[in-house]
């Protein structure tokens, strides 16, 4: 009966540690996806200011009176800055459990590759008035393309997980209370017992 009883109580503690292992999992998962969005907003911001298209003449893109550069805020204005800043206001909302603002960050991650797929990619090989002038001119995506898209992709994958595991673990449901409670019961019962007997 002791050995059965000891089975027991170690079948008993295993619920709380299984409780505390599973909330060890999500905290880290919803760190690293607190890091991943955080790299994606950031990448938004870097790329208003970086080279979306790059246009070259031969082996150079130093043409004297050509534009042959330009940046996401030569194309889209303040809209990836905008973007970039709503998507840590969210990201910092959607930790805290705001689902709305998860689902915002989503927005915000389709939004960013909406411009870089829908508006950018089919202008990436456009050469613009320089080919015009120059025969030999060429044009290719710049660092600031890649970084808007990768930037959405993050936000869209960290929104989408963050619905998934949606809210952080609490401290769970107090598993003592109940043998607690019930042995409180057994020791009442027990008094009881050894009263009726002490006054037979």
């Amino acid at each position: 009966m002791s050995g059965a009883l000891h089975g027991a109580e170690r079948d008993d503690s295993k619920g709380p540690n299984a409780a505390r292992a599973s909330s060890g999992v999500l905290l880290t998962v919803r760190l690293v996806l607190a890091l991943l969005g955080l790299a994606g907003a950031v990448l938004l911001l870097v790329a208003s200011f970086a080279t979306v298209i790059e246009i070259t003449v031969g082996t150079t893109s130093k043409v004297v009176d050509a534009d042959t550069a330009q940046s996401g805020w030569d194309r889209h204005g303040p809209a990836l800055l905008l973007l970039g800043f709503l998507a840590l206001f969210l990201l910092f909302a959607g930790l805290r459990g705001a689902r709305v603002a998860v689902v915002g960050l989503v927005v915000v991650g389709v939004a960013s590759l909406a411009i870089a797929w829908a508006w950018d990619r089919p202008h990436v090989h456009d050469t613009g008035s320089v080919g015009d002038v120059y025969a030999d001119a060429t044009a290719d995506p710049g660092t600031g393309y890649y970084l808007e898209t990768l930037g959405g992709a993050l936000l869209l994958l960290v929104g989408g997980s963050l619905l998934v595991f949606g809210r952080t673990p609490g401290p769970g449901p107090r598993a003592p209370e109940a043998p607690t409670s019930a042995s409180a019961e057994e020791r009442s019962r027990a008094r009881r017992a050894r009263r009726a007997a002490s006054a037979e």
